[in-house]
């Protein structure tokens, strides 16, 4: 038997060395703790051996010491080992400050019996026929013993503690430890009660911290790796099917289970895994190459784009297996379908936006070069009016209604979209183009507003692509230029961009990048259209502008207002004839002549754009002539947008002396309610009034009301475009004031004007 155990002894001995060096030189404190382990462990098994072999009572007793100091020290470590794995920093503490200083203690006093026996002693004993040395202890033999199961008991209720707090996917981390340490306290208290000579104990001390080692460095992080994979790939948003490499398979998780209702035995029979690999088989791919494939699947309550993949498990360039994988791409397709809907279609009409639009024109263009198109852009009349009347969401319907017009007459190669506002383009081959049959879609469409009051016209601008160089932006610019040629026509629907239209935008092109030059070089000339009394007698003035350009002679307004106001240039050209008027008022005051008045328009654009009470203020004051001579025009439209500021600013000025004219009266649709909220001291009849209509009866009808409503209200009255005799009588009879018109002078230059007037 004591060879046996002898045996036993040095062949794990003999492994220690190896498990010793491999501890050691990992640098890792784990690792390192259980190297101190082994290390005492070994001093415990080479004593114990001693212990057995001798016969000698002071080798043994020697040999005992050793023995007990190297027991108390494995008990100190392996709680050190535990305590760290199980992150324990109050058991850190407690090895540092506590547990060491009496280990210590105790080893002092175990190496002290050697000289004092008063711990334990030696004495022979008889076991298997063969003498051994066993020992015989005290009660500080007991206190030493009961120190060391002690720890042992506290580490096996860390672990345990331990065990209790982890989610079972890593209590597996712990397992292996708590047995080993429950199996070494059981051998040694076996040990310790009984006279029995061998330590077996030892044996699973060395045993147990060399298997721990193999099982907390390699087995357990596996095993916790696999359990983890294992939940991650059953909780993944994605499928996975693992199959051998005889096709069998394996695995599903739960993302298969739930989508597809199928388990690991059905799976392969799926119609959407047969598809897959039917179109593998099609693409002509290798067998064991990889292959990906978006496939549609119907599932119970959604219809979803999954996106399949297969890959194959190599080991050593060997297949031993391959694995699909399975992703739900539906909402990255929605999402980058909607990304493009944003991108490429108009929100409110689904159509294409402009930039759109132009993309795929471009595109067509590139790769059809033969077949001769058309831009065509449509615009409804007066349709802000309609926003403006009805409403928006209204206005949203129209634009909708017009949208399906030009969807369901399209042809299947026309392109067509919204550019802005109630603008829509089409591209269409010049064979399709058929204007009537635009027309007729157009009204069918918008026929079932039945209780809309407002007839809706649409116009139509048409450009013949006969130049595919140009960029689709400047196409469609030629197919506007068409538009508005008709822009307030309501009889022709349809217009068609050719050269004459071309030569007006290079002239108006033109024209705009010479007006600023112009005014700074004062090619912008003042002239005057004379208001008088029904007699010719000379009341004043109002002040007009003409361009006097170096080549093209004199340009009227007409030609030039708007593209002033395009420019943004309005507000000095008024502010330039505002100087010439005040100068020329200063100029017949210095002859005695301040009976005069010049009346002066202020554009809607003024009110915004300046200090109008300072600046009319400032201008009378440099100019030292009257404010009574400084006529100030407005029109409704100039002071609409902002009334109850405007009226302020118009009281103010009227307060300081000027007088204040509503010209252009009866021009629009809110006049009457623009002199309820708007005092001014001159009422100025449009001169549409003095046209012939069909019933020039309500003609004078009216103006003589608006003439009589005028005067109750304390207003002048100058009625503006008098040709005639017949004019002039009627409305002197009717109680107008003052008269301007042709019938007594064009605008004409302040020359010839003080030579008419001045020089009789």
């Amino acid at each position: 038997m004591k060879f046996i155990f002898v045996l036993l002894m040095f062949l794990v001995l003999a492994t220690f060395p190896l498990g010793i060096k491999r501890l050691f030189i990992r640098k890792d404190s784990l690792l390192r703790r259980m190297f101190y382990v082994l290390l005492v462990a070994s001093i415990s098994l080479v004593s114990h051996v001693i212990v057995v072999l001798t016969q000698n009572e002071t080798v043994a007793t020697v040999a005992y010491a050793f023995y007990f100091s190297s027991a108390t020290w494995i008990s100190v470590f392996v709680f050190d080992v535990c305590g760290y794995y199980v992150g324990s920093k109050s058991a850190y503490n407690i090895v540092k400050f506590c547990i060491i200083p009496i280990a210590i203690i105790d080893n002092l006093a175990v190496f002290a019996n050697i000289f004092y026996p008063f711990m334990y002693d030696v004495y022979f004993t008889r076991w298997f026929g063969d003498f051994y040395l066993h020992y015989r202890g005290t009660v500080f033999l007991f206190l030493h013993v009961l120190f060391g199961h002690a720890l042992f008991i506290y580490s096996f209720v860390i672990l345990l503690g331990r065990i209790l707090k982890e989610p079972p996917t890593f209590r597996i981390k712990y397992y292996s430890l708590l047995t080993f340490i429950f199996l070494i306290l059981i051998s040694n208290i076996i040990y310790v009660l009984t006279a029995f000579p061998f330590n077996f104990s030892i044996l699973v001390y060395a045993a147990c911290f060399i298997a721990s080692y193999q099982v907390l460095v390699n087995v357990l992080p596996n095993r916790v790796i696999q359990k983890t994979l294992g939940l991650i790939a059953g909780n993944l948003k994605n499928g996975i099917i693992l199959l051998d490499n005889n096709n069998k398979c394996l695995y599903v998780n739960s993302f298969v289970h739930d989508v597809f209702e199928c388990d690991t035995k059905s799976i392969l029979n799926h119609d959407v895994m047969q598809e897959f690999i039917r179109q593998k088989e099609l693409s002509g791919a290798e067998k064991e190459s990889s292959f990906s494939k978006e496939i549609d699947f119907q599932s119970k309550d959604k219809r979803l784009i999954l996106q399949l993949s297969d890959y194959f498990i190599k080991e050593c360039d060997v297949t031993i297996g391959h694995y699909y994988l399975i992703e739900d791409v539906t909402e990255s397709k929605n999402q980058v379908y909607e990304e493009k809907m944003l991108r490429t279609r108009d929100k409110l009409t689904g159509l294409y936006n402009q930039d759109y639009f132009f993309e795929k024109v471009e595109h067509r263009i590139k790769f059809d070069r033969f077949t001769t198109y058309c831009i065509i852009v449509t615009d409804l009349v007066n349709f802000k009016l309609i926003n403006d009347l009805h409403g928006k969401p209204f206005g949203d319907t129209i634009l909708l209604r017009l949208a399906d017009s030009i969807r369901s007459h399209a042809a299947p190669d026309d392109i067509y979209g919204r550019l802005f506002n109630d603008h829509f383009v089409m591209f269409v081959p010049k064979r399709h183009f058929d204007e009537k049959a635009y027309i007729e879609s157009f009204q069918n469409k918008m026929s079932y507003l039945h209780n809309f009051s407002y007839n809706l016209i649409g116009h139509m601008g048409v450009y013949e692509v006969d130049d595919l160089s140009l960029p689709v932006s400047i196409m469609c610019d030629r197919a506007f230029l068409a538009l508005h040629s008709i822009k307030s026509d309501y009889k022709i629907r349809v217009a068609y961009y050719d050269d004459t239209l071309r030569q007006e935008v290079l002239k108006m092109q033109m024209l705009m990048n010479e007006l600023p030059q112009a005014l700074k070089n004062g090619q912008l000339v003042m002239y005057l259209q004379p208001q008088v009394k029904k007699d010719g007698e000379l009341v004043g003035a109002e002040a007009l502008v003409r361009w006097h350009h170096p080549t093209r002679g004199v340009i009227p307004p007409s030609d030039f207002i708007e593209i002033i106001e395009k420019i943004n240039i309005i507000s000095d050209v008024d502010r330039y004839v505002w100087e010439c008027a005040c100068a020329k008022l200063a100029g017949w005051k210095r002859i005695g002549r301040e009976d005069l008045t010049i009346s002066v328009n202020i554009s809607a654009n003024d009110f915004f754009t300046m200090d109008l009470y300072e600046t009319f203020t400032q201008l009378v004051k440099k100019y030292d002539v009257s404010p009574r001579n400084l006529n100030l025009e407005i029109t409704e439209t100039a002071v609409i947008f902002d009334l109850d500021n405007q009226e302020r600013l118009l009281d103010r000025l009227r307060s300081a002396g000027f007088i204040v004219e509503m010209d252009d009266f009866g021009s629009g649709y809110s006049s009457l309610n623009m002199l309820k909220d708007i005092s001014v001291d001159v009422l100025k009849i449009d001169m549409a009034f003095l046209q012939k209509s069909k019933n020039d009866g309500k003609n004078r009808i009216i103006l003589e009301k608006i003439i009589m409503l005028a005067k109750e209200l304390g207003m002048h009255v100058i009625t503006e475009g008098v040709e005639n005799d017949s004019q002039i009588s009627f409305l002197s009879d009717a109680g107008c004031d003052l008269f301007q018109g042709f019938y007594f002078s064009r605008p004409v230059p302040i020359d010839d004007f003080e030579e008419k007037y001045f020089k009789r």
